[in-house]
């Protein structure tokens, strides 16, 4: 079933067109890469699904419901979660706190029952689960980033918008992350994903898109784009190597 289907999208900032009609498909269950060069226009894309670029056109999809146009508050509502760039979370708010805002386009649910699922969510990330009454402007970069998943996480998303969680990184932490990703889609969520390292968005994805400049230049399965020689040697392997 397409959970996700974006047509035509072109979206604009004062500077000019970003997104020069875009189409793309998530399908229920996958993991979806957008690959490409910064200023390919891979965060405007989600961006753009999430309601936060101004001038949009096109269609966006969302499990069979036209949410182009929408709020971003109403589209929240509709089950679909957003892990921007570089984490975004409230320095002064402990780890637990900041998990808890994820719920807050879920009112009248019991503070019993949220309780629960941050303790749930604590269980998912165990090491945080030590770290639950820091302030998050203590934690290292993985820590921070554990916790910004587990936020969107909380929203109950059909679909998570995951916005380059390797960004800074270290190499052991960001196989933790990507290991973390496989496990979000086998309890259920679907998941589209940007991210500048291409070795590790392609080990976990089902299919992938590569962008350039706005448009889409190839889309297809992780082998049939290693195997594509101009993509890997122009876009892919200059990804890897510089992430």
């Amino acid at each position: 079933m397409k959970l996700l289907e974006v047509e035509g999208l072109t979206a604009r900032y004062n500077a000019g067109d970003v997104l020069k009609g875009l189409d793309l498909t998530v399908d229920d269950g996958e993991i979806v890469a957008l690959l490409g060069s910064n200023g390919a226009g891979k965060t405007t894309t989600l961006r753009a699904i999430c309601g936060l670029v101004p001038h949009v056109s096109g269609s966006i999809r969302f499990a069979g419901t036209q949410i182009l146009g929408m709020k971003t508050a109403a589209i929240a509502r509709l089950d679909l979660a957003h892990v921007p760039e570089g984490r975004r979370l409230f320095p002064g708010l402990t780890v637990r706190d900041n998990i808890l805002l994820g719920s807050s386009n879920r009112p009248g649910v019991a503070r019993a029952d949220l309780k629960r699922e941050v303790d749930a969510m604590l269980d998912f990330f165990p090491d945080l689960k030590p770290l639950q009454h820091a302030y998050a402007w203590t934690l290292s970069g993985g820590q921070m980033q554990m916790v910004a998943v587990a936020r969107g996480l909380m929203a109950k998303p059909k679909l998570l918008l995951l916005d380059e969680p390797s960004l800074g990184l270290g190499p052991l932490i960001v196989q933790q992350v990507f290991r973390i990703i496989s496990q979000i889609r086998e309890r259920g969520t679907t998941v589209l994903l940007v991210e500048q390292n291409a070795n590790m968005a392609l080990s976990v994805a089902d299919r992938a898109y590569v962008l350039e400049a706005g448009t889409l230049l190839v889309s297809g399965k992780p082998d049939a784009l290693w195997n594509n020689d101009q993509v890997r040697m122009a876009y892919l392997g200059g990804l890897a190597a510089s992430a």
